[in-house]
């Protein structure tokens, strides 16, 4: 099939973009369009307009600025996959960019737009949450910041207003002893994660004094495991002390049964991935 016909619209502005949001009729937003375009080549949206960001240059950007890494909205995956900066300081989105679906929509698609489409199984809201990000967006009435644990809502549906538009991402720069990472059950590549686990450390003296831990996957949203946080904070790393964490993040978890696994073995499969990538997180941070 092929989409329904539509009108298109190139701002090369973000004030344009804004303006045509608020002007509009339910408008859909175009950035990297993995989403969007299938959606609507199979006629599942029939937007009767869309807003195509890809020629407003100040929305391609990855950048640490304020201390903060900053993802602009027309950030692809590859942009991620490929940077030395990433590389070298991020060390969950270091893993999870190579993860994401296949190279011929790592090379199009962009992380903000896996975040604005907000499906549980996406991996990138996770990371994020770990991290303690923010989303920025923009709208009629300016800008906004959006905490990440409080952006995701439902499956599908986050905070966003229909007239706003996401311009970036934002996560805190990491400290010189802090480490991350992110383990991905998947079948086979290009498929969406089993289960997903982002961790990240902050170590002092030897003894963790920040952490966040996030799950894909396992629930209606992305979800943060703050019990498992808790658990970590204060302590010395130990293959004990991983463990009570993922007892926590399976606990927390809630995943259904379906063609690829049972809820039991999800769960289990969230507490071992867990422990794993808490072990990554501490031996970076180190």
């Amino acid at each position: 099939m092929k989409a329904a016909q539509f009108e298109h619209h190139e701002p090369t502005t973000l004030d344009e973009a804004v303006s045509l949001l608020g002007s509009l009729d339910e408008p859909a937003i175009l950035a990297g369009g993995q989403s969007l375009i299938p959606m609507m080549r199979f006629r599942l949206a029939r937007p009767e307009t869309v807003i195509d960001l890809n020629r407003i240059a100040d929305l391609d950007f990855l950048e640490e600025s304020d201390g903060h890494l900053r993802i602009g909205a027309l950030c692809r995956h590859v942009d991620i996959e490929e940077s030395d900066l990433i590389a070298e300081t991020y060390g969950s989105f270091f893993d999870a960019a190579p993860l994401v679906a296949d190279p011929q929509i790592r090379n199009r698609g962009t992380v903000v737009g896996s975040v604005a489409q907000s499906d549980p199984k996406g991996d990138w809201g996770t990371v994020l949450l770990a991290h303690d990000g923010e989303v920025i967006a923009n709208g009629p009435d300016g800008e906004r910041t959006i905490p990440a644990d409080e952006f995701f809502l439902l499956p599908y549906d986050n905070m966003l207003d229909e007239t706003e538009l996401i311009t970036e991402l934002r996560v805190p720069v990491p400290t010189e002893n802090e480490g991350s990472a992110y383990h991905k059950l998947k079948r086979k590549v290009g498929d969406y994660a089993m289960v997903g686990v982002a961790a990240r450390v902050v170590l002092e003296d030897g003894v963790i004094t920040d952490a966040g831990v996030a799950l894909t996957a396992v629930d209606i949203t992305n979800i943060g495991v703050p019990d498992a946080e808790e658990i970590l904070v204060d302590e010395t790393p130990s293959g004990d002390l991983f463990k009570r964490a993922g007892e926590a993040a399976a606990e927390t978890a809630h995943p259904e049964s379906d063609e690829h696994g049972s809820a039991d073995y999800k769960e289990n499969m969230t507490r071992v991935l867990t422990q794993r990538a808490l072990a990554s997180a501490v031996e970076r941070a180190r």
